[in-house]
């Protein structure tokens, strides 16, 4: 399994590589574009709604189109390396293997720095399963994900000794199949699903456990950061003012969320204020949420070596925001 997705992620990269350098690239608008974000129905898409909303990215002379959204990580990076979306709100776990594969991208920012929404659920109807210790069989995602490397970091942390046996459901809604089934005890289930039903129960908060959590980067091709560092800087700064925006306005920023997702204003602002209350979002670069993302991926890819801190490029960061980044890579 293992190979076969970095074979992926190593074509997929090098599509994104040629298309930078190649004809294709020279057809993207340095200044107008869409932007792939992961799970766009998901928090992560709250700072891009704020900042087009506000026209943080416009006053910088950048325009933001649609919101691109995708499955996850990988299917965001073959978004962007479709030619037409230089920069991307990608996993950074799927950042992680394509540099593992030998064909890096380059993160410029943070993005996502929590695990607040990667929270693992029971049905309601299940009584047998009230907390982290009761659970005996606990499905993620996919193989080398950042939910199989939760399902073991989390009950670790939690000082579960249970046995636990896990499943790879191949996907967020084929977990909350098997969790409706009652296959496994616990899945994960995305917010805005749990917003909008009461069947589910939360059992594990991630973001209980783990204070910080590098869940998502902003990136986009060397080629990209090189020819256009003016755009990248532009829409780092637009994100960072978002950011910063919704901890001022929760309310409004709840509001375009709840209007984008067509849920319940009330549902919308309670998840935008847990996530300010876990500080879920962040331009910047936090060492403490970057070891953390590296070490689940070592788990998940049961890997004592990991190549990324070439990673990052500091340059295009806001200079209100931390740009620290695990010791190993100073």
């Amino acid at each position: 399994m293992r190979g076969s997705y970095s074979l992926i992620a190593a074509t997929s990269v090098a599509a994104l590589v040629l298309s930078a350098c190649g004809g294709g690239g020279d057809e993207v608008s340095a200044t107008s574009f869409d932007i792939a974000v992961s799970n766009a129905t998901e928090l992560y898409s709250i700072p891009w709604l704020v900042g087009k909303d506000q026209g943080f990215f416009e006053e910088r002379g950048v325009t933001i189109g649609k919101i691109v959204p995708s499955k996850g990580g990988g299917t965001t990076i073959r978004n962007m390396l479709s030619g037409d979306l230089p920069m991307a709100d990608v996993g950074f776990t799927s950042v992680l293997e394509s540099s593992d594969a030998d064909m890096p991208l380059t993160v410029v920012s943070g993005a996502t720095q929590s695990v607040y929404g990667l929270d693992f659920y029971a049905l309601d109807s299940n009584k047998q399963v009230r907390s982290i210790k009761d659970v005996r069989n606990w499905a993620y995602t996919n193989p080398q994900s950042v939910t199989q490397a939760l399902s073991f970091m989390l009950p670790r942390v939690a000082g579960a000794t249970q046995e636990i046996e896990r499943t790879s459901s191949g996907g967020v809604g084929e977990g909350v199949a098997l969790l409706e089934a009652g296959d496994v005890d616990v899945a994960v289930v995305p917010p805005s699903v749990a917003a909008k039903t009461g069947k589910f129960r939360m059992v594990v908060s991630s973001a209980d456990y783990l204070d910080k959590f590098q869940q998502s980067v902003i990136t986009t091709t060397p080629e990209f950061a090189e020819h256009h560092p003016d755009t990248v800087k532009a829409v780092v700064e637009g994100y960072a003012q978002a950011v910063q925006f919704i901890r001022d306005n929760p309310g409004r920023a709840a509001q375009l969320y709840a209007d984008y997702i067509d849920i319940d204003t009330d549902a919308a602002t309670d998840l935008v204020n847990k996530a300010v209350k876990y500080d879920n979002w962040g331009a910047g670069f936090d060492a403490e949420a970057i070891d953390q993302a590296v070490e689940a991926q070592r788990i998940a890819m049961d890997r004592k070596e990991l190549k990324f801190c070439d990673l990052f490029q500091t340059t295009f960061l806001p200079k209100n925001v931390s740009s620290t980044l695990p010791a190993e890579c100073e």
